[in-house]
C-alpha cells in the first residue's frame, strides 16, 4: 500500500497542557482507518489539526507526499469530512447548503450534481427539506455529500454513528463500506468499537496524545499460534491431539476444538494428523479477540 496521510512528531499543547505529544501516524490509500481513545486522549485535537482548525506547535503533516499547511488547509486539495456534528444552516434546504457550500468553495455544480451527491448518501427525497427538521443521521449524511462535491483523497469523520440509532449506524456502515469500494479511503474516529471492528483495515490507539499502537486490525485480533478445528467428532480427536506433543487444547465447545500450537507444529500438521486418524475435519478458523478486549489491554499496559 502507498502512504496517504503521513503525520510526524506532532505536538499540540494549550497552555501547560499537551494534547498532542510527538504523535506519529499513517494512514494508507484505499483503507479504512479507525482513530480510537479514551476520552480526553487527543482524537479531536487530532482531527481538527489536520483540518487546519489548530495549529501546532511542532511536526509535519503531509497527505500524499505534499506538505499540509496548517493555517491555509484549503491549499491542499483533497482532505475534506468533519470533526463532531456537521454545521449547516437551518432554515436552508439541504440542496440550497450544498449550492451555498459550494459557492464558499468557489466551486460550481449544477444541481444536478448536487442531487446526486444527495442520492449517493441515501438523501434524495430530503433535498428540498430543511436542514433544520434534519436527524443527527440526515445531518452527517448531509456532511458526507457535502464532503463528495469534490471527491477528497481522505475523507475524515468524527464519530460518524454517534447519536444515531441501530438502523442508522447500519446505514452509516453500509454507506462507508460502499465508499471505500468507490476507492476513498477514509479515516474515521469512534468510540463505538464493535463497529471499527467491522469495518477498519488498520486502527490507532492513541491516549494521553501518544500514538500507543497502530497495527493493522486483524493483526490485533487475531492470536498467535491459536486455531479452532471443527470436527465430526470431537472426543477421538481430543484423545488423539492429548497423546502427541506440541498440540495444546485449551477449549471444546461442542465438535470444535480450540488448539494452541508449537513453535516446532504447524495447522498443516494437525489437519493431516487428524485426517490420517480418520477424523473429518469440517473447518479451520483462527482464534480472534474483540478489538473492545485489546483496547483495554493497551491502554492498560502502555
Amino acid at each position: 500500500m502507498t502512504h496517504l496521510l503521513t503525520v510526524r512528531h506532532l505536538t499540540k499543547k494549550f497552555g501547560t497542557f499537551t494534547a498532542l505529544d510527538n504523535l506519529n501516524m499513517t494512514v494508507e490509500e484505499g483503507e479504512i482507518y479507525g482513530l480510537l481513545g479514551p476520552n480526553g486522549a487527543g482524537k479531536t485535537t487530532l482531527l481538527s489539526t489536520l483540518f487546519g482548525l489548530l495549529l501546532p506547535e511542532s511536526g509535519k503533516i503531509q497527505l500524499k507526499g505534499q506538505n499540509i499547511t496548517p493555517a491555509h488547509p484549503e491549499t491542499t486539495p483533497g482532505l475534506d469530512g468533519f470533526v463532531d456534528t456537521p454545521a449547516f444552516y437551518p432554515h436552508l434546504t439541504a440542496l440550497e447548503n450544498l449550492r451555498l457550500s459550494a459557492r464558499r468553495r468557489r466551486h460550481q455544480f449544477s444541481d444536478k450534481t448536487m442531487q446526486q451527491r444527495l442520492a449517493r448518501v441515501g438523501l434524495a427525497k430530503a433535498a428540498n427539506r430543511k436542514v433544520g427538521g434534519f436527524s443527527t443521521g440526515m445531518k452527517k449524511r448531509l456532511g458526507i455529500a457535502r464532503s463528495l462535491l469534490i471527491p477528497p483523497k481522505l475523507l475524515i469523520l468524527d464519530e460518524p454513528t454517534s447519536g444515531l440509532d441501530p438502523n442508522g449506524v447500519k446505514d452509516m456502515r453500509q454507506l462507508v463500506l460502499a465508499l471505500k469500494q468507490e476507492g476513498v479511503s477514509i479515516l474515521l474516529s469512534s468510540h463505538v468499537l464493535s463497529e471499527v471492528e467491522q469495518i477498519a483495515d488498520r486502527v490507532g490507539i492513541i491516549d494521553h496524545g501518544r500514538m500507543v499502537r497502530e497495527d493493522k486490525l486483524s493483526a490485533l485480533t487475531t492470536t498467535p499460534n491459536t486455531y479452532w478445528f471443527k470436527v465430526d467428532d470431537a472426543t477421538p480427536a481430543v484423545s488423539l491431539l492429548s497423546s502427541y506433543d506440541g498440540f495444546v487444547v485449551d477449549r471444546v465447545e461442542g465438535n470444535s476444538i480450540q488448539i494452541r500450537l508449537t513453535p516446532q507444529r504447524s495447522v498443516a500438521d494437525v489437519n493431516r494428523m487428524l485426517v490420517q486418524n480418520n477424523v473429518n475435519v469440517l473447518g479451520i478458523e483462527p482464534e480472534k479477540n474483540h478489538l473492545e478486549d485489546i483496547f483495554f489491554r493497551i491502554i492498560g499496559i502502555h
